[in-house]
Protein backbone atom coordinates (compact mmCIF):
# COMPACT_ATOMS: atom_id res chain seq x y z
CA UNK A 1 0.00 0.00 0.00
CA UNK A 2 1.00 3.46 -0.94
CA UNK A 3 -0.10 6.21 1.59
CA UNK A 4 -0.65 9.51 2.18
CA UNK A 5 -2.41 11.62 4.19
CA UNK A 6 -3.93 14.90 3.07
CA UNK A 7 -6.84 17.56 4.11
CA UNK A 8 -10.32 16.95 2.04
CA UNK A 9 -9.82 16.81 -2.00
CA UNK A 10 -10.15 14.35 -4.47
CA UNK A 11 -12.86 11.05 -3.95
CA UNK A 12 -10.74 8.52 -6.13
CA UNK A 13 -11.88 5.63 -8.10
CA UNK A 14 -13.26 4.36 -4.23
CA UNK A 15 -14.37 6.09 -1.50
CA UNK A 16 -15.13 5.15 1.81
CA UNK A 17 -17.23 7.02 4.52
CA UNK A 18 -16.66 5.44 7.90
CA UNK A 19 -19.80 7.34 9.68
CA UNK A 20 -21.41 6.83 13.25
CA UNK A 21 -24.92 5.26 14.11
CA UNK A 22 -27.57 7.37 14.31
CA UNK A 23 -26.32 9.97 10.94
CA UNK A 24 -28.75 11.16 9.16
CA UNK A 25 -27.05 13.64 6.83
CA UNK A 26 -23.61 13.75 5.10
CA UNK A 27 -21.24 15.02 7.73
CA UNK A 28 -19.27 17.89 6.18
CA UNK A 29 -16.84 17.58 3.85
CA UNK A 30 -17.99 13.90 3.07
CA UNK A 31 -19.03 14.60 -0.18
CA UNK A 32 -16.19 16.73 -1.54
CA UNK A 33 -14.88 16.11 -4.68
CA UNK A 34 -18.25 14.40 -5.91
CA UNK A 35 -20.62 16.03 -8.70
CA UNK A 36 -23.87 16.83 -8.31
CA UNK A 37 -25.85 13.75 -9.34
CA UNK A 38 -22.64 11.78 -7.28
CA UNK A 39 -23.59 13.40 -4.14
CA UNK A 40 -27.39 13.06 -4.17
CA UNK A 41 -27.00 9.56 -4.83
CA UNK A 42 -24.65 9.00 -1.72
CA UNK A 43 -27.49 11.72 0.22
CA UNK A 44 -30.26 9.47 -0.19
CA UNK A 45 -28.61 6.32 0.74
CA UNK A 46 -27.63 8.54 3.72
CA UNK A 47 -30.85 9.82 5.04
CA UNK A 48 -32.75 6.32 4.09
CA UNK A 49 -33.44 3.19 6.83
CA UNK A 50 -31.32 1.34 4.87
CA UNK A 51 -28.39 2.62 6.40
CA UNK A 52 -28.26 2.98 10.43
CA UNK A 53 -24.17 3.56 10.87
CA UNK A 54 -24.76 0.14 12.91
CA UNK A 55 -21.12 -1.38 13.60
CA UNK A 56 -20.67 -3.92 11.01
CA UNK A 57 -22.72 -2.23 8.68
CA UNK A 58 -21.79 -1.53 5.09
CA UNK A 59 -23.40 -0.23 2.38
CA UNK A 60 -22.61 0.23 -1.37
CA UNK A 61 -23.14 3.09 -3.58
CA UNK A 62 -22.60 2.96 -6.82
CA UNK A 63 -21.66 6.31 -8.39
CA UNK A 64 -20.30 7.15 -12.25
CA UNK A 65 -16.79 7.29 -11.55
CA UNK A 66 -16.66 6.51 -7.98
CA UNK A 67 -17.41 3.68 -5.52
CA UNK A 68 -18.61 5.02 -2.20
CA UNK A 69 -18.69 2.72 0.62
CA UNK A 70 -20.57 3.53 3.76
CA UNK A 71 -19.38 2.13 7.18
CA UNK A 72 -20.80 1.91 9.92
CA UNK A 73 -19.00 2.35 12.93
CA UNK A 74 -21.43 1.77 15.79
CA UNK A 75 -22.22 4.72 18.63
CA UNK A 76 -19.73 7.50 18.70
CA UNK A 77 -18.58 7.04 22.43
CA UNK A 78 -18.23 3.24 22.57
CA UNK A 79 -15.30 3.35 19.48
CA UNK A 80 -12.21 2.70 20.91
CA UNK A 81 -8.95 1.18 19.41
CA UNK A 82 -10.41 -2.54 18.22
CA UNK A 83 -13.30 -1.45 16.72
CA UNK A 84 -11.85 1.09 14.90
CA UNK A 85 -8.89 -1.26 13.34
CA UNK A 86 -10.94 -3.92 13.15
CA UNK A 87 -13.39 -2.27 10.94
CA UNK A 88 -10.33 -0.58 8.77
CA UNK A 89 -9.01 -4.13 8.52
CA UNK A 90 -12.78 -5.55 7.17
CA UNK A 91 -13.16 -2.52 5.01
CA UNK A 92 -9.81 -3.31 3.11
CA UNK A 93 -10.56 -6.92 2.81
CA UNK A 94 -14.14 -5.90 1.20
CA UNK A 95 -12.34 -4.28 -1.65
CA UNK A 96 -11.54 -5.16 -5.04
CA UNK A 97 -8.66 -3.88 -7.36
CA UNK A 98 -10.79 -4.27 -10.10
CA UNK A 99 -13.04 -1.07 -9.37
CA UNK A 100 -9.64 1.25 -8.70
CA UNK A 101 -6.32 1.06 -7.24
CA UNK A 102 -6.72 4.79 -5.59
CA UNK A 103 -8.72 4.67 -2.30
CA UNK A 104 -9.73 7.79 -0.32
CA UNK A 105 -11.08 6.99 3.65
CA UNK A 106 -12.49 10.59 4.77
CA UNK A 107 -12.34 10.53 8.23
CA UNK A 108 -15.23 13.68 9.06
CA UNK A 109 -16.98 14.69 12.38
CA UNK A 110 -16.56 12.52 15.41
CA UNK A 111 -13.20 11.32 14.79
CA UNK A 112 -10.27 11.58 16.78
CA UNK A 113 -6.53 10.91 15.54
CA UNK A 114 -5.81 8.43 17.16
CA UNK A 115 -8.70 6.57 16.05
CA UNK A 116 -8.43 7.73 12.60
CA UNK A 117 -4.88 5.84 12.91
CA UNK A 118 -5.98 2.67 14.38
CA UNK A 119 -8.40 2.78 11.58
CA UNK A 120 -5.64 2.93 9.00
CA UNK A 121 -3.68 0.51 10.53
CA UNK A 122 -6.11 -1.86 10.26
CA UNK A 123 -6.56 -1.27 6.53
CA UNK A 124 -2.85 -2.04 6.32
CA UNK A 125 -2.41 -5.00 8.24
CA UNK A 126 -5.59 -6.58 6.19
CA UNK A 127 -3.51 -5.18 2.73
CA UNK A 128 -1.36 -8.75 2.58
CA UNK A 129 -1.11 -11.57 0.84
CA UNK A 130 1.33 -14.47 0.70
CA UNK A 131 1.60 -15.32 -3.11
CA UNK A 132 5.01 -16.86 -3.40
CA UNK A 133 5.53 -20.02 -5.08
CA UNK A 134 2.42 -20.12 -6.78
CA UNK A 135 1.27 -19.40 -10.24
CA UNK A 136 -0.69 -15.81 -10.25
CA UNK A 137 -3.71 -15.49 -12.91
CA UNK A 138 -3.01 -12.82 -15.47
CA UNK A 139 -6.90 -11.05 -14.08
CA UNK A 140 -4.65 -10.86 -10.77
CA UNK A 141 -3.47 -7.68 -10.06
CA UNK A 142 -0.10 -7.28 -8.32
CA UNK A 143 -0.19 -3.25 -8.20
CA UNK A 144 -0.07 -1.76 -4.89
CA UNK A 145 -3.07 0.30 -3.37
CA UNK A 146 -2.50 4.16 -3.50
CA UNK A 147 -4.76 5.14 -0.75
CA UNK A 148 -5.20 8.85 1.08
CA UNK A 149 -6.05 9.19 4.65
CA UNK A 150 -8.43 12.78 4.71
CA UNK A 151 -9.18 14.71 7.45
CA UNK A 152 -9.08 18.74 8.39
CA UNK A 153 -6.08 20.66 8.93
CA UNK A 154 -5.70 19.94 12.33
CA UNK A 155 -5.43 16.14 12.29
CA UNK A 156 -3.03 16.23 9.77
CA UNK A 157 0.87 16.22 11.60
CA UNK A 158 -0.66 13.84 13.97
CA UNK A 159 -1.94 11.77 11.40
CA UNK A 160 1.40 12.36 9.69
CA UNK A 161 3.15 10.69 12.11
CA UNK A 162 0.81 8.47 13.21
CA UNK A 163 0.57 6.66 10.15
CA UNK A 164 4.33 6.22 9.73
CA UNK A 165 4.88 4.23 13.00
CA UNK A 166 1.84 1.87 11.63
CA UNK A 167 3.21 1.43 8.50
CA UNK A 168 6.59 0.63 9.89
CA UNK A 169 5.39 -1.50 12.63
CA UNK A 170 3.36 -3.35 9.85
CA UNK A 171 6.06 -4.11 8.06
CA UNK A 172 7.90 -6.04 10.89
CA UNK A 173 3.85 -7.92 10.94
CA UNK A 174 4.17 -8.85 7.28
CA UNK A 175 7.85 -9.84 7.62
CA UNK A 176 6.81 -12.11 10.32
CA UNK A 177 3.57 -13.39 8.21
CA UNK A 178 5.80 -14.12 5.59
CA UNK A 179 8.24 -16.38 7.31
CA UNK A 180 5.16 -18.76 8.82
CA UNK A 181 3.76 -18.55 5.64
CA UNK A 182 6.82 -20.47 3.74
CA UNK A 183 6.58 -23.96 3.42
CA UNK A 184 8.82 -25.55 5.19
CA UNK A 185 11.21 -27.20 2.74
CA UNK A 186 12.34 -23.74 1.64
CA UNK A 187 12.43 -22.45 5.43
CA UNK A 188 14.96 -24.14 7.09
CA UNK A 189 16.81 -23.40 10.43
CA UNK A 190 19.92 -22.02 8.29
CA UNK A 191 17.85 -20.55 5.59
CA UNK A 192 16.37 -18.35 8.22
CA UNK A 193 19.64 -17.15 9.35
CA UNK A 194 21.08 -16.75 5.84
CA UNK A 195 17.97 -14.40 5.86
CA UNK A 196 18.62 -12.40 8.95
CA UNK A 197 22.23 -11.66 8.11
CA UNK A 198 20.92 -10.12 4.41
CA UNK A 199 18.43 -7.99 6.65
CA UNK A 200 20.94 -7.31 8.76
CA UNK A 201 23.59 -5.68 5.97
CA UNK A 202 24.21 -2.00 6.18
CA UNK A 203 22.38 -0.81 9.02
CA UNK A 204 24.54 -0.05 11.42
CA UNK A 205 22.56 -0.21 14.72
CA UNK A 206 21.88 -4.04 13.97
CA UNK A 207 24.06 -7.11 14.27
CA UNK A 208 23.05 -10.47 13.67
CA UNK A 209 25.02 -13.59 14.89
CA UNK A 210 24.42 -16.73 13.99
CA UNK A 211 25.62 -19.77 15.94
CA UNK A 212 25.48 -23.12 13.86
CA UNK A 213 25.71 -26.57 14.60
CA UNK A 214 29.85 -26.62 15.06
CA UNK A 215 29.06 -23.47 17.37
CA UNK A 216 26.28 -25.22 19.41
CA UNK A 217 28.43 -28.22 19.81
CA UNK A 218 31.09 -26.27 20.75
CA UNK A 219 29.10 -24.35 23.36
CA UNK A 220 27.38 -27.60 25.10
CA UNK A 221 23.68 -26.52 23.94
CA UNK A 222 22.21 -30.22 24.07
CA UNK A 223 18.77 -28.61 23.94
CA UNK A 224 18.83 -27.39 20.82
CA UNK A 225 21.15 -29.91 19.34
CA UNK A 226 18.86 -33.01 20.07
CA UNK A 227 15.64 -31.47 19.00
CA UNK A 228 17.02 -31.13 15.24
CA UNK A 229 19.93 -33.51 15.08
CA UNK A 230 18.13 -36.30 13.53
CA UNK A 231 17.46 -33.94 10.62
CA UNK A 232 20.35 -33.15 7.48
CA UNK A 233 19.30 -29.52 7.93
CA UNK A 234 20.86 -28.83 11.00
CA UNK A 235 19.59 -26.67 14.08
CA UNK A 236 21.13 -23.54 14.59
CA UNK A 237 20.75 -19.79 16.74
CA UNK A 238 19.94 -16.72 15.44
CA UNK A 239 21.03 -13.63 17.91
CA UNK A 240 19.78 -10.28 17.18
CA UNK A 241 20.78 -7.59 18.66
CA UNK A 242 19.47 -3.71 18.27
CA UNK A 243 21.42 -1.15 19.19
CA UNK A 244 24.15 -3.03 20.46
CA UNK A 245 25.83 0.04 22.10
CA UNK A 246 23.04 1.90 23.85
CA UNK A 247 22.13 1.09 27.63
CA UNK A 248 25.51 -0.61 29.26
CA UNK A 249 24.68 -1.19 32.95
CA UNK A 250 21.29 -1.34 32.75
CA UNK A 251 18.71 -4.16 31.98
CA UNK A 252 17.11 -4.54 29.07
CA UNK A 253 14.82 -7.06 27.35
CA UNK A 254 15.62 -10.26 25.53
CA UNK A 255 12.79 -11.62 23.01
CA UNK A 256 13.16 -15.52 22.50
CA UNK A 257 11.40 -17.88 19.85
CA UNK A 258 10.84 -21.43 18.99
CA UNK A 259 11.36 -21.88 15.26
CA UNK A 260 11.29 -25.34 14.96
CA UNK A 261 10.78 -24.86 11.24
CA UNK A 262 9.26 -28.46 10.30
CA UNK A 263 7.91 -30.87 13.36
CA UNK A 264 7.13 -34.95 12.19
CA UNK A 265 7.45 -35.25 16.07
CA UNK A 266 10.63 -36.92 15.74
CA UNK A 267 10.59 -40.67 16.91
CA UNK A 268 7.06 -39.98 18.22
CA UNK A 269 5.50 -39.46 14.72
CA UNK A 270 2.35 -37.30 14.40
CA UNK A 271 -0.48 -38.05 12.54
CA UNK A 272 -0.74 -37.01 9.30
CA UNK A 273 -3.75 -34.88 9.93
CA UNK A 274 -1.80 -32.01 11.57
CA UNK A 275 1.47 -31.97 10.13
CA UNK A 276 0.88 -28.96 7.81
CA UNK A 277 0.04 -27.21 10.15
CA UNK A 278 3.56 -27.89 11.81
CA UNK A 279 5.37 -25.32 9.83
CA UNK A 280 3.77 -22.97 11.40
CA UNK A 281 5.86 -24.39 14.91
CA UNK A 282 8.19 -21.63 14.01
CA UNK A 283 6.18 -18.63 14.35
CA UNK A 284 7.97 -17.59 17.66
CA UNK A 285 10.99 -17.25 15.48
CA UNK A 286 8.97 -15.67 12.86
CA UNK A 287 7.72 -13.14 15.60
CA UNK A 288 11.45 -12.30 16.75
CA UNK A 289 12.54 -11.53 13.08
CA UNK A 290 9.40 -9.02 12.77
CA UNK A 291 9.74 -7.67 15.79
CA UNK A 292 13.24 -6.46 15.12
CA UNK A 293 12.51 -5.26 11.74
CA UNK A 294 9.09 -2.91 13.15
CA UNK A 295 11.61 -1.47 15.93
CA UNK A 296 13.98 -0.73 13.26
CA UNK A 297 11.95 1.00 10.82
CA UNK A 298 10.30 3.26 13.44
CA UNK A 299 14.04 4.36 14.60
CA UNK A 300 13.34 2.77 18.46
CA UNK A 301 16.86 3.87 19.67
CA UNK A 302 16.94 1.71 23.17
CA UNK A 303 19.13 -1.46 22.58
CA UNK A 304 16.47 -4.95 22.24
CA UNK A 305 17.96 -8.73 22.15
CA UNK A 306 16.63 -11.03 20.24
CA UNK A 307 16.89 -14.63 20.21
CA UNK A 308 15.72 -17.36 17.66
CA UNK A 309 16.09 -21.22 18.30
CA UNK A 310 15.91 -23.00 15.08
CA UNK A 311 15.43 -26.52 14.54
CA UNK A 312 13.99 -29.49 12.19
CA UNK A 313 12.68 -32.13 14.80
CA UNK A 314 12.61 -35.57 12.00
CA UNK A 315 13.26 -38.89 12.68
CA UNK A 316 16.25 -40.29 11.38
CA UNK A 317 19.45 -42.62 12.17
CA UNK A 318 21.03 -39.91 14.07
CA UNK A 319 17.58 -38.98 16.28
CA UNK A 320 18.29 -38.33 19.89
CA UNK A 321 16.59 -41.59 21.95
CA UNK A 322 14.92 -40.90 24.92
CA UNK A 323 15.94 -43.07 28.09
Amino acid sequence: MNWSNLEFNEACEQLILPLFQGVIRAPNNALSGLGRSQRNLVREAISSNDFEGKEGENMVVWTPGCRVMLVGMGEKGEMGHDIARTTGARVMGSLSKKNGLSVCVRFTSGWSGDRMIDFAEGMMLRDYEFIEHQDIGEDHILDPWSVQFQASPRYQNHLEKGLSKSSALVKGVHLARNLGNEPANVLYPMEYAHRAQKWAENKENVVVEVYDWDKLNELGMGGLINVGKGSDRKPCMVLFTLNPHADDGVRRPCIVGKGITFDTGGISIKPTSGMWDMKYDMCGAATVFGLMEALYSTGYDRRVNGIACLAENMPGSGAYRPG
